[in-house]
């Protein structure tokens, strides 16, 4: 039987520490219902219901989705205006351009190495 209590007591002491650390350093925004050092008070002075009462009523969900980025002007399509390209070029499509331009190098020079022109 003390050992049962020697269990609960150490997850109580485990609880509230977790409970205080993550109110301290909660963000402003996700603190809802009474000032952030209000409920570092309570989980305090209250060990496992002042923890319980955070982690139900003191903490505001996430914001959903990803917050706004930094757009730099190659994104925007409003700031390349006409000059926006059709779709972006890919590896390929530099690879496609130096086999032609190896072609075209093959196709200029004759047997010896030298080319016509």
């Amino acid at each position: 039987m003390i050992r049962l209590w020697l269990v609960v007591a150490v997850a109580a002491v485990a609880f509230t520490v977790y409970a205080l650390i993550d109110c301290a350093t909660m963000p402003r925004s996700r603190v809802r219902s009474l000032r952030k050092p209000v409920w570092v008070l309570l989980v305090i002075v209250l060990p496992v219901l002042g923890a319980l009462l955070w982690f139900l009523l003191g903490r505001a969900p996430a914001a959903q989705g990803p917050a706004a980025r930094y757009r730099g002007p190659e994104d925007d399509p409003d700031f390349l205006g006409e000059h926006a390209p059709e779709r972006p070029r890919t590896d390929k499509d530099q690879d496609d351009a130096t086999l032609r331009n190896l072609e075209e190098q093959f196709h200029d020079t004759d047997d010896d190495g030298r080319t016509d022109r």
